[in-house]
């Protein structure tokens, strides 16, 4: 029998209720794929593509900054980098005139003495073994950095194991963890490819879609066409960054490229500021539009688990909507120090007065 148009007229009136009541159990309001604060269930109900955070993209249509890349919530928290090393056997290889191991051990040192003091760091080793979990070692926790301490233990490392980067990139989400409101950095650097069994490239989407979203940079060191593919796939993979290395000079230039990035961060902020009402103006319309759905939908859900979802859901974006609007009084204070800070870094790196 052929089914009534009449049905498909009433199929919106009840969309809510299926909403809060029927995938509730499923776990509704809980993805956010575009990291914008609103729930991917929300955004659907209200009309909003779930993975495009458009009120950034409408925010700079006319703009003078074009696509703000970076969470506004972000712009004033601090900066995080997981800096992740091989130490496998076959980094005793050459790398222009030295060992990979050798070159790493002194830009590392030069790069760790350039950052300012108050940026977080931890440090991640992998290739101690033949696979497995003993491979792979968290020899410094993200935290404030001692930069004597870990050039001391960096100075240290051999080369030894395999190359288990799938198992190493899985660890970093929880390596990261307490951080996810932070700038997150992550800096792979490999002179191999994966020979352990895992996975790298989905690993790193896992990362990327985790609340921890580090930017990625990988580097490769003095490494075979096969080898570089990989990289460079878990690098597009992520929207990172790959660096092709094959002697000290192109390492400095990679950490380079960080920096560099580093520092248009900052002065992207001067703009971001003067955009940054305009970025409000279509969040709030957003914001009131989801507050509405909300309301309504807590009206028409079917039990008490469905509106505890609907609950947490109005508290996550009330949350999040407020430390947007304090973010606005926030933003030009921290601009000139940060920006100073860095370009300081910058010429210590490069080895400019």
């Amino acid at each position: 029998m052929k089914p009534s148009s009449r049905a498909f007229v009433r199929l919106p009136l009840i969309l809510p209720i299926i909403i809060a009541g029927s995938l509730y159990a499923a776990g509704p309001f809980e993805k956010d794929s575009d990291h914008d604060g609103f729930p991917d269930d929300l955004e659907i109900a209200t009309g909003h593509n779930p993975r495009v955070n458009e009120a950034l993209k409408k925010s700079a249509a006319g703009g003078k900054c074009g696509v703000i890349t970076t969470d506004l919530l972000k712009l004033g928290r601090p900066h995080n980098v997981l800096i992740v090393l091989d130490i496998s056997g076959s980094m005793r290889e050459p790398l222009g005139n030295t060992s990979r191991m050798d070159a790493a051990k002194k830009i590392l040192a030069r790069y760790i003495d350039a950052l300012p003091t108050a940026m977080r760091i931890g440090f991640v080793i992998y290739g101690k073994a033949d696979c497995g979990d003993e491979s792979v070692e968290l020899i410094a926790p993200v935290g404030r950095l001692n930069k004597g301490a870990l050039k001391a233990r960096i100075a240290s490392l051999e080369p030894r194991g395999s190359t288990p980067i799938a198992l190493t990139l899985g660890r970093v989400a929880e390596y990261l963890r307490g951080f996810e409101a932070d700038n997150n950095h992550l800096i792979l650097i490999s002179d191999g490819m994966e020979n352990c069994g895992g996975d790298p490239i989905q690993a790193i989407i896992e990362i990327k879609e985790s609340d921890a979203n580090p930017e990625v940079t990988v580097i490769g060191l003095g490494v075979d066409s096969a080898t570089r593919a990989q990289l460079s796939r878990i690098a597009a993979s992520s929207d990172g960054v790959y660096s092709d290395v094959k002697n000290e000079n192109d390492l400095i230039g990679a950490f380079s490229q960080f920096f560099n990035r580093m520092n248009r961060f900052y002065k992207d902020i001067v703009c971001i500021v003067s955009q940054y009402n305009a970025y409000l103006t279509y969040e709030t319309e957003q914001y009131n539009k989801s507050k509405s759905y909300l309301v309504k939908a807590a009206t028409r859900a079917f039990d008490d688990g469905a509106r505890s979802a609907i609950k947490k859901a109005e508290e996550r974006i009330d949350h999040n909507h407020a430390a947007r609007m304090e973010a606005k009084d926030t933003l030009n204070e921290m601009i000139k120090n940060k920006m100073d800070e860095m370009e300081k870094a910058t010429n210590a790196f490069v080895g400019r007065d």
